[in-house]
């Protein structure tokens, strides 16, 4: 009976050390600066896991101890999709502040302004110079384009507002002008 006492007490230290073990060293992970020297952009692709991005920023030199991570995001935010996109990641910024881009989905935005007085034409050549857009309406012509965003038979000149309007990479062209 007393070495059972002794063997059931010393487990229960040995599970307290390691539980605090494992505390510490998730605290140490979530406080560490992200390595980066100036901003850099992270790119997250649609069907991304947080598993994936983790290891990814890990094999990138970004960060270590993802497997610390990847257990925190398991238990504390395993609920909490990661939406794809951009994210800044900016120097002097720790894990924990990236965990909290991602869960406000502060995802970067890009923005394209149309001039009062341009033509479709300009419109098209405005479109066609952003990088970050998925450019779906070249050599269609205004005809084809108009049906594509759902408005056929329509003539597209005047029809679009002069405004600035806000993009994030990989939409569309023809998304940013259905809005």
């Amino acid at each position: 009976m007393r070495k059972l006492l002794v063997l059931l007490e010393t487990a229960i230290v040995l599970a307290v050390l390691l539980l605090g073990f494992a505390f510490w060293q998730q605290k140490e992970a979530l406080n560490q600066p992200l390595k980066v020297a100036q901003e850099q952009l992270l790119d997250v692709p649609a069907g991304s896991t947080p598993t994936g991005v983790l290891n990814r920023l890990q094999a990138d030199g970004v960060i270590k101890d993802a497997f610390w991570l990847r257990l925190y995001w398991r238990f504390n935010l395993s609920g909490q999709p990661l939406h794809s996109g951009e994210y800044r990641m900016l120097p002097g910024m720790d894990v924990n502040a990236l965990f909290d881009v991602w869960k406000r989905k502060e995802v970067v935005q890009y923005s394209l302004t149309l001039v009062e007085g341009w033509n479709f034409r300009q419109v098209r050549a405005a479109l066609a110079k952003q990088a970050k857009l998925d450019q779906t309406l070249a050599g269609l012509s205004d005809s084809e384009l108009m049906a594509k965003i759902g408005h056929p038979d329509v003539f597209p000149e005047g029809r679009f507002f002069p405004d600035t309007y806000r993009y994030v990479r990989g939409m569309s062209d023809a998304d940013l002008l259905k809005q």
